[in-house]
């Protein structure tokens, strides 16, 4: 495993972190199995955007065993799609998640995405508040939209979740940029995007027709049909490899199910990138941007 710093906080993350989100089939030992999978893998970071009673209670479990200082912890705060996110419901989550983890405080606690939910000021003075009293470390902020953009800009966060895969353009990668030029921390999510993970999705551009592949040479150039066709790698671990390239993120966020896929993601943070891989994914995504920008004049 490798470690970046994260922001200007002065602790160093594992360059992936696992999101423990609640999954109806894992039982409170399966969780417990799968963080240990993850602690086993050098992963120090985990957050947690589930608050089921089997993930509460084995993610209690594993890290009970480690100590509290090697561990980095987030939490992400919710609203509801019909109720505004609000002062007390966030200080109950907080002390709630305190109390059912054992954990002492939190590391991070990150509200998720302003353009859906709304957070009335009175949220954001709560939580400063929390930190004041030693039981957050860090504020962050989630999201992709104009608000987000707006509460990241604000100054008043460490670090920001944001969208980042091999198919962003130029507002994702100046997003991740200007945060960087003000020392947030970004941690990178959807890092292998509904998109790309199957051929029923069109994720791959169409195929030219027979005739232009005839007379042009460059004709097939472009597509994502290498993330099907690369030996030795799949779709998912071209995209995961693929993003830890990005020096400006401090972690790349990853979900799993079992200690054997855990394992294998964090095995490609040792892996570089197939030969002639960055050079496929430049041209995909400038070939996906220029037949964008066709369909908008069609």
């Amino acid at each position: 495993m490798r470690y970046r710093p994260f922001g200007s906080a002065g602790v160093a993350v594992s360059a992936i972190s696992l999101r423990l989100e609640d999954q109806p089939r894992l039982r409170s030992s399966d969780w417990r199995k799968l963080i240990f999978a993850a602690l086993e893998s050098g992963i120090n970071s985990f957050e947690f955007d589930g608050v089921s009673p089997a993930l509460i209670e084995g993610a209690t479990e594993a890290f009970s065993t480690v100590e509290r200082r090697l561990l980095f912890i987030g939490w992400r705060l919710r609203g509801s799609s019909d109720r505004a996110l609000r002062a007390q419901a966030v200080h109950d989550m907080i002390d709630q998640a305190l109390d059912r983890t054992g954990l002492g405080h939190l590391d991070l606690a990150t509200l998720d995405d302003p353009d859906k939910n709304a957070f009335p000021a009175e949220t954001l003075e709560q939580l400063k508040a929390l930190c004041g009293a030693r039981l957050i470390r860090l504020l962050g902020v989630a999201g992709a939209g104009d608000n987000f953009d707006a509460y990241v800009a604000s100054g008043q966060f460490e670090a920001m979740a944001t969208p980042f895969n091999l198919a962003s353009g130029w507002i994702e990668r100046n997003r991740v940029r200007a945060a960087m030029s003000r020392e947030m921390a970004v941690m990178a999510q959807d890092y292998w995007p509904d998109v790309l993970r199957d051929d029923g999705k069109h994720a791959f551009l169409p195929k030219p027709s027979l005739w232009r592949r005839k007379t042009d040479p460059l004709a097939d150039v472009g597509g994502y049909d290498f993330l099907r066709n690369t030996p030795g790698w799949t779709a998912q671990q071209i995209c995961l490899a693929y993003a830890l390239t990005e020096p400006s993120l401090a972690t790349v966020q990853v979900t799993a199910s079992t200690p054997a896929e855990i394992e294998a993601l964090a095995a490609i943070v040792e892996r570089d990138l197939p030969t002639g891989c960055a050079a496929q994914i430049e041209m995909a995504r400038f070939s996906a941007q220029e037949a964008a920008k066709a369909k908008r004049r069609a």
